[in-house]
């Protein structure tokens, strides 16, 4: 049987603007990368789930982007795509506890990132180091 292991997570980046005054109608407009390196043996990943989310209408007065990294051990053989969204799976509710608890720390109100239903129509395995912006892939 294989599976995967998470080993832990870093920070890579946190980046908050909140110039907002008052009481106010968020209209949050976020945009979501999520992406799994491997080592060339295919027995250890990091993967990488980036969030950035921003007020629609006045971007320069909310905006908020995390970048989190999980660290991952793969025991037995398993699927690139598999990998992926079980990587996703793991890591998503580390990423939104962090969110949601910097958010309201700093006087926000507790906005959750919606998870992205991960099935083979929206991950794209690759063998180089070609980058896809904004989009799903491993």
């Amino acid at each position: 049987m294989s599976e995967l292991i998470f080993k832990g997570l870093k920070v890579e980046e946190i980046d908050l603007s909140n110039k907002l005054q008052g009481e106010q109608k968020l209209n949050i407009e976020q945009r979501s990368s999520f992406n799994v390196k491997y080592t060339q043996d295919n027995k250890h990943c990091i993967a990488t789930l980036t969030i950035d989310m921003m007020h629609k209408e006045k971007p320069m007065d909310f905006n908020f982007k995390i970048e989190v990294s999980g660290f991952m051990d793969v025991e037995g053989t398993m699927d690139k795509k598999e990998i992926h969204k079980n990587a996703y799976n793991e890591l998503y509710p580390h990423v939104r506890a962090l969110a949601m608890t910097i958010l309201v720390n700093a006087g926000l109100p507790p906005i959750t990132i919606p998870k992205v239903k991960m099935d083979d129509s929206n991950i794209r395995v690759s063998n180089d180091n070609a980058q896809n912006q904004g989009g799903l892939y491993s």
